[in-house]
């Protein structure tokens, strides 16, 4: 099977969830006899070689070659990774209106109505939750036969991750990690650093601060702070990062949303306790094995690491993840749903 994948070009300087989730599908994938053709701008194209063509984010930098493909005779596939706070009524009205005005001539395109229409042109839709794919069948008008969930995943090698390394280097132990993309607001690294002077325990946030005011916001913040360190963006691959996620008691996403949270997932199954979001899809994901969060609430932050910094940790959620959510079980659900949309 000769599969094209396409990913947004701003996975090339920003390596968060959506490079993970693409490169992690497509290298578990090739292990399952699917021949691979990363399909860049630079380089021709001939469609007509390929069976199928895997999408990865209703983006709209990915708008203009979707269209191009969609006319093609390869079905094309599609993992949106894609969610909203917003209640499906109210998405589905807007984009109503939307097609409205669009018959009156106007050219304006929301957000929302590039997503669904990204997501009308694919054959078959592969979101990452149950929630997720509930706002597009739901809030975009998508025929739920076209929608099949497929998870995220998480490398086995988290699970025998060695706190020493972090420890040797830094000289800390059972704190409270961050790691991710600090400077994105949606993530909410604002609201943890508000919370941070209110627990007792270190805070660890490894991320590199841009030059937005947002991240200098962030900055200012930390400076004040007496139980915040700071470091610097470790590459995924680095043993420095999965050693922390085994020295840190707790990890915590404070982000307004998650579809689930990669990062939870590495942490988890190195054996730190999860606070996060209860937005998304993390409560599918992590059920009872997790400390759920309101973002917006300072308290609610402080309560939830709380929760997870006092709780025992245990194997259970380790268990739960390799069980559900390794890469391999992803590209074997990828795969099977490959071919029957082939057939």
């Amino acid at each position: 099977m000769k599969v094209g994948f396409v990913a947004p070009m701003s996975i090339s300087v920003v390596h968060g969830g959506v490079r993970t989730q693409a490169e992690m599908t497509i290298k578990h994938l090739s292990s399952l006899g699917v021949e691979p053709v990363m399909i860049a701008p630079w380089e021709k194209l001939d469609v007509n070689d390929l069976d199928l063509i895997h999408v990865f984010g209703a983006t709209a930098e990915n708008s203009g070659i979707l269209r191009h493909l969609s006319n093609s005779d390869a079905p094309v596939v599609l993992s949106p990774i894609l969610y909203s706070n917003r209640s499906t009524s109210v998405i589905n009205l807007s984009i109503k209106a939307e097609k409205l005005f669009s018959i009156l001539g106007s050219g304006i395109r929301s957000e929302f109505g590039l997503k669904a229409g990204l997501c009308e042109m694919a054959d078959l839709i592969l979101p990452n939750t149950f929630n997720e794919g509930r706002l597009i069948e739901q809030g975009f008008g998508i025929r739920s036969s076209k929608i099949k969930m497929v998870p995220n995943g998480v490398e086995k090698r988290f699970s025998t991750a060695d706190k020493s390394l972090f420890i040797e280097t830094y000289g800390l132990l059972d704190f409270v990690l961050f790691a991710g993309q600090v400077s994105a607001e949606r993530k909410n690294v604002i609201g943890l650093i508000k919370a941070a002077e209110e627990l007792n325990a270190e805070v660890v946030i490894i991320g590199s601060f841009d030059n937005s005011a947002y991240s200098q916001k962030c900055l200012q913040l930390a400076g004040q702070a007496g139980n915040i360190t700071l470091i610097n963006t470790l590459d995924h691959d680095s043993k420095l990062l999965s050693s922390a996620y085994a020295a840190a008691k707790v990890f915590v996403l404070p982000s307004y949303f998650e579809t689930p949270g990669i990062a939870a997932l590495e942490a988890g199954l190195a054996g730190a306790n999860i606070a996060i979001t209860k937005h998304g899809g993390t409560q599918e994901y992590f059920g009872n094995h997790a400390s759920f969060m309101d973002p917006k609430s300072t308290v609610s932050i402080v309560k939830a690491i709380n929760n997870a910094l006092s709780a025992k940790t245990n194997s259970k959620l380790k268990e739960h993840i390799l069980q559900n959510y390794t890469w391999e079980t992803v590209a074997q659900k990828t795969y099977n749903l490959y071919r029957e949309l082939l057939k």
